[in-house]
């Protein structure tokens, strides 16, 4: 029998599964900050970006955390040392990149052209920023928040018995 390719055995490793996960549940986390964006940026005007921003932002974050908790990184860390720690980066984030690159994008640089989905406005340059979002939410996640599944196994907490 041949030995697996190093490909092969990264795709079977639990640093794939992770970053893999993070993606899914990072798209779909996405997808709920566009969703309450589109639908709040039609009532309220997608010019009017910086008031439909913020519980589009809270609604992601929570989504998130919950989805990253338990199935990306598999914490069994303090619930609401992580919630903290978690809400605290995001925040970051999302004031460097959600409000920063928004001002940037939409208001200086004057990107404001809109994508209508099903009837509701989404502005190109929040899709933009939403990648810049991912990169700094994982490298934060990973690094910051869920800090017990960086030694040895990235989805098992140290002392705990792997899979």
């Amino acid at each position: 029998m041949r030995a697996a390719s190093p490909v092969v055995r990264w795709l079977r490793s639990p640093r794939f599964r992770e970053i893999f996960l993070y993606l899914v549940f990072g798209g779909l986390t996405t997808l709920v900050n566009l969703a309450v964006s589109a639908l709040l940026g039609r009532i309220v005007g997608v010019e009017s970006w910086v008031l439909y921003n913020l519980p589009a932002i809270l609604a992601a974050i929570l989504f998130a955390f919950l989805t990253n908790r338990a199935f990306v990184f598999r914490s069994r860390g303090p619930f609401f040392q992580e919630l903290w720690k978690f809400f605290a980066s995001r925040i970051l984030v999302s004031v460097l990149f959600e409000y920063g690159a928004m001002y940037l994008l939409f208001d200086l640089a004057g990107f404001q052209a809109v994508l209508t989905l099903a009837g509701y406005p989404l502005a190109w340059a929040k899709i933009l920023t939403q990648l810049l979002v991912i990169v700094g939410n994982y490298i934060l996640s990973k690094l910051v928040v869920f800090t017990s599944s960086r030694a040895g196994n990235p989805s098992v907490p140290p002392g705990e018995p792997g899979p």
